[in-house]
């Protein structure tokens, strides 16, 4: 949807502004318009009501991508809280561990490893 909505807005714009106002008379006279600025407010409007879905959809695919990248973080979350209880009651040898742990994060590699800025309460 965002690259036809994009494609659209330039589809919408590329005839005025290459024919100037010789395209405008043309649509005008197909038309049979009393005035060609009709023709020049409708391509506009229907070139931004474009460009507006098209960044809409954009905006749409961006947060499903979020949403899935925070899926993916809560589910190694919980892939490394369960290895954490298997090193800790012994039941994985630490080799095998390291190589799950790989795994894991691996899954995850968008991840920022920066430390988080530690939160102090109010003064």
């Amino acid at each position: 949807m965002s690259v036809i909505g994009s494609a659209l807005a330039a589809v919408l714009t590329v005839g005025p502004a290459a024919g100037g106002t010789k395209f405008t008379e043309g649509v005008q006279a197909v038309l049979s318009l009393d005035d060609d600025s009709t023709v020049w407010r409708v391509l506009c409007l229907a070139a931004a009501l474009s460009s507006l879905a098209a960044a809409v959809a954009t905006g749409l695919a961006n947060s499903h991508e979020l949403a899935a990248r925070v899926s993916a973080a809560e589910a190694c979350n919980a892939e490394l809280a369960g290895l954490e209880g298997a090193l800790a009651f012994g039941q994985i040898r630490l080799e095998d561990a390291l190589q799950l742990y790989q795994q894991y994060i691996a899954k995850v590699a968008f991840v920022d490893d920066a430390p988080l800025p530690s939160r102090t309460g109010p003064s």
